[in-house]
């Protein structure tokens, strides 16, 4: 993961907090919720950084969102070079519809997984506004 943090007082009271409310969680939760639970306690106790623990896991759930929303919506998901980058040919997802997108090398989940929603959202109100320009038009070439 990452560094520890320097003062071994503040990553225990940091760490004990975390295992607490993880702990505070688990009362109530279903039985597959509480073993997800320990798993993340058993990371936590292990790194002694309950920030860098959860930092991590929000990333790969965050990746593991992109992928199923991509995959939903017919869109394979493709990462660009480095080179792209830094020479400013790809800067955010572009989605290639219905087939692909290309991201960013290197570019947060948090950050991809908000540029798909907007492509999404882009791409269903083309789709409606064409419906909506054909359904006007369709009666006019029937006559």
């Amino acid at each position: 993961m990452q560094q520890l943090p320097t003062s071994a007082a503040t990553a225990d009271s940091k760490t004990a907090r975390a295992l607490a409310a993880i702990e505070a969680a688990k009362r109530d939760a279903a039985q597959d919720v509480a073993e997800c639970l320990d798993l993340v306690a058993d990371m936590v106790k292990t790194y002694r950084d309950p920030d860098v623990v959860f930092d991590r896991i929000l990333a790969g759930l965050r990746r593991e969102s992109l992928q199923a929303l991509a995959a939903v919506n017919g869109l394979r998901l493709y990462y660009s070079s480095q080179q792209a980058v830094t020479e400013g040919t790809v800067r955010e997802l572009v989605a290639f519809w219905p087939s692909f997108a290309i991201l960013p090398h290197g570019q947060d989940p948090a950050d991809s997984l908000a540029q798909l929603r907007a492509a999404i959202t882009e791409r269903d109100e083309e789709v409606r506004l064409a419906a909506e320009f054909q359904a006007t038009v369709a009666p006019r070439a029937a006559r």
